[in-house]
């Protein structure tokens, strides 16, 4: 009989998350200061907080659609 595999260490997870949010972090950095290259490093930490959640809802509403397609004409 196949044994499931083991659920991942909840502490990993969590390093895994935070590591994929300084990724994107670096990139929305590297964006704002082409847009913005006489604006102060600061005002780039304002804004994040606001760029990070609107980045988690696209992803949040891409991924919805993407599950509602896969479960077209299912009864879950």
């Amino acid at each position: 009989m196949h044994e499931p595999n083991k659920s991942r260490d909840v502490s990993a997870l969590i390093a895994s998350v935070n590591a994929m949010i300084e990724y994107w972090k670096e990139i929305a950095r590297r964006n704002f200061v082409k847009a913005h290259p006489q604006a102060e490093p600061s005002e780039f930490e304002r804004h994040w907080p606001k760029a990070l959640a609107n980045f988690l809802l696209a992803e949040t509403v891409r991924v919805a659609k993407a599950l509602r397609t896969l479960s077209k004409n299912r009864n879950n």
